[in-house]
């Protein structure tokens, strides 16, 4: 897996296509019935992932995570998408209680003795303990921030329960993770950019919270060297209620940063040689779980749209959550 800083510490637009370099267009708005927003995703294309090597982003002033290798963005191809609707903002606390207090599901992260990944302010570092689960991150939250502490078979169950509970009301519905094409689509709304906002990590400023000063002010014994964070303070060390910044082209909020989202694909570093050219489900089979996004954790480098990082089913922590699509 490539979790490296874990260890270290409206309209709608029905048929119209959306093409890699056409703007994002505005999206009708729908609300579902347990409180999460949904926004109508276009039908379109789009040129996924990257050509760019470590050493092309380096030149760039943008660091690549030590031991990590961006090779698995490439080979940049063409991908058709169909229209779905993905949740507006990140699956957040109180959400995600609603499920917890319906059905006493308990996640990985109660089952397990070793728990989940939290932050230990006192000794400003990462640690993993059986206090630490979705109610108990390390450091400050409320219903209104993105749930975390949920593993990707956690973040399944919770699409199950929302698909029954649709089915007893008649309704054919169903509640899902997006597929790591529909998340990258999603998440660059027409950019073919490093970030949805631009080249630079600078334009990242007012549509994220990321890996920049104000954490490095909480936490000033971490290896900011190494790990560099955006050299500009979004307001928030830890995670931030969701919807606090601006929105990309697509009206969705929080696709850079705040947390790590899981999607339904099996992780295949080789996949995109071979993937298919409309709507790509990603492997059959596989032993981690994609996740996109970055996280508050996380810097310039891990961040951009076509970003790729993995966990076990199981795996859980602190930096990462969910954001759901709508059948």
């Amino acid at each position: 897996m490539r979790f490296v800083l874990a260890a270290v510490w409206v309209l709608c637009v029905g048929c119209a296509s959306l093409l890699a370099d056409e703007p994002g267009r505005p999206v009708e708005v729908t609300e579902d019935w347990h409180g999460v927003t949904f926004v109508r995703i276009p039908a379109g294309e789009f040129m996924m992932g990257s050509e760019e090597s470590v050493a092309d982003l380096e030149r760039a002033g943008i660091t690549v995570p030590e031991r990590v290798s961006v090779d698995d963005e490439g080979p940049l191809h063409r991908v058709k998408i169909s229209a779905f609707q993905m949740g507006k903002y990140e699956l957040t606390r109180g959400q995600f209680r609603i499920f917890v207090e319906a059905t006493g599901y308990r996640t990985d992260a109660e089952q397990d003795p070793e728990g989940g990944w939290g932050v230990n302010r006192q000794l400003q570092k990462a640690e993993q303990g059986a206090m630490y689960n979705w109610t108990n991150a390390g450091f400050p939250q409320t219903d209104t921030h993105p749930v975390v502490n949920v593993s990707w078979n956690d973040a399944m169950a919770y699409c199950r329960w929302v698909t029954e509970e649709y089915g007893k009301r008649g309704q054919k519905s169903v509640c899902r993770l997006p597929t790591e094409a529909e998340w990258e689509y999603a998440c660059r709304a027409g950019a073919t950019t490093r970030y949805a906002t631009g080249d630079t990590p600078r334009r990242v400023r007012g549509f994220g919270n990321v890996r920049d000063m104000s954490f490095e002010a909480e936490c000033p014994n971490l290896d900011f060297d190494k790990y560099p964070p955006f050299l500009f303070r979004d307001g928030v060390a830890f995670t931030s209620v969701v919807g606090n910044y601006k929105p990309n082209a697509f009206g969705l909020y929080d696709m850079h940063g705040n947390v790590w989202e899981w999607c339904s694909d099996w992780y295949d570093e080789n996949y995109y040689a071979s993937s298919p050219a409309t709507d790509p489900q990603g492997p059959e089979f596989g032993s981690f779980r994609v996740l996109r996004g970055g996280s508050w954790r996380f810097g310039p480098g891990s961040v951009r749209c076509a970003y790729r990082n993995d966990g076990t089913p199981g795996y859980r922590d602190n930096f990462s959550g969910i954001r759901v699509v709508l059948d």
